[in-house]
Formats: structure tokens, C-alpha cells, sequence
């Protein structure tokens, strides 16, 4: 059987012309002359699509220290080390990244991503179910918390969460392949009995 797993490059975030909170309490608001980490961000963007981890992980890193205050970053670079491999250096990010933007849930959602590819499976579960607490609509972290539930072989709740995340966004591919396969699954468990 092949199962689909929804990839989260594309959760890798353009900046927003918004007030985040800077550490310290103070807020940080990108401005037009900002132009160095814009580019900055947007080249990490390219690099990271590209599979160079290390370069783009570099450039944020530069970006950051213009421009620290901003969750999405940080955020960008905890995906280029979640892609990388370091797992760590992502959890490190996207703690920064909670720090100014506490309970934002894509970056619970990313967290989850994390512990999934660690192989702990009960704390993805717990990132994906906070994340759907704050918003509900989360397509991505339903389907996610159907992959976490299906490797646990809860195939049901599998296929509701797959259902979920259907009704979120109807487009997303993986989560009608992975409604497929915990339908199928639940067939051939019920013809063993």
C-alpha cells in the first residue's frame, strides 16, 4: 500500500506587512526599506525549494539578525532544517518563532511535523490537535493527525480525520489518497474477522 503524507514545504511563509511582537514585548513592524530581508527571505524561499538546505538556512540566518523580531523567519528557517534533517535546530526556530507569535497554528502544525519525522508519534498528535484547537479549519493538520492515527493502525479515526481535512480544503490531493487508503484498510480489516 502506498501512503500519501502531506509535505509542508509549502508551508515555508512570505513576510507580512504586520506588527509582530519583538522579544522583550516591544513590536516590530516590517517597513518598505526593508528590502534586505525581504530578499533575503525570498532567496532562502528559492534555496529551500531547490533542496539547498544549508545555504538557505545561512540567509535567514542573515535575515534574522536584521530583522529578529519576525516569527516568520524563523519559521522559514525551522523548515529548511526540518528538510535538512535537524530536528533540533527546526524545534529551536520554531520555539523563537512561539515566542513572538505564541499559539500560531501553522507553527504548532510545523512542530508536529517535526515530532512525526522523529518518530513520536504522541506529540505530533499533541502539536496537530493544538493547532486544531486555535483553528479548527486547518486542513493540513487534520490530514497530518490521520497519517499519525493511521500509523497507530486507528484506521477510523484515520478516515474521519481525512474527512476533515477534505471538508477544509477539497484540492488537497493527499488527504482523498489518504481517505482512500484508511477506507481500504477498515475493508480488509472488516473481511479478516
Amino acid at each position: 500500500m502506498v501512503f500519501k503524507y502531506h509535505n509542508a514545504s509549502s508551508a515555508i511563509q512570505s513576510l507580512r506587512l504586520s506588527k509582530e511582537a519583538e522579544p522583550g514585548g516591544k513590536m516590530q513592524t516590517m517597513e518598505k526599506d526593508d528590502s534586505a530581508v525581504f530578499s533575503l527571505n525570498a532567496k532562502g524561499i528559492s534555496l529551500t525549494g531547490a533542496g539547498k538546505y544549508g545555504e538557505a538556512i545561512a540567509l535567514f540566518g542573515q535575515a534574522i539578525a536584521l530583522k529578529p523580531g519576525l516569527s516568520g523567519l524563523y519559521f522559514n528557517r525551522a523548515e529548511a532544517r526540518r528538510l535538512s534533517g535537524d530536528f533540533a535546530g527546526a524545534r529551536s526556530d520554531l520555539g523563537q518563532a512561539l515566542g513572538i507569535v505564541p499559539d500560531d497554528p501553522e507553527f504548532l502544525h510545523a512542530l508536529g511535523l517535526v515530532s512525526y519525522e522523529e518518530d513520536d508519534f504522541e506529540a505530533a498528535a499533541g502539536f496537530y490537535r493544538r493547532a486544531l484547537e486555535i483553528d479548527p479549519a486547518l486542513a493540513k493538520a487534520w490530514n497530518d493527525l490521520g497519517v499519525v492515527n493511521f500509523r497507530r493502525g486507528k484506521f477510523s479515526d484515520a478516515r474521519d480525520c481525512f474527512g476533515r481535512a477534505i471538508e477544509g480544503d477539497g484540492t488537497m490531493a493527499e488527504a482523498w489518497f489518504n481517505l482512500a487508503d484508511a477506507c481500504e484498510e477498515l475493508g480488509l480489516k472488516a473481511e479478516r474477522r
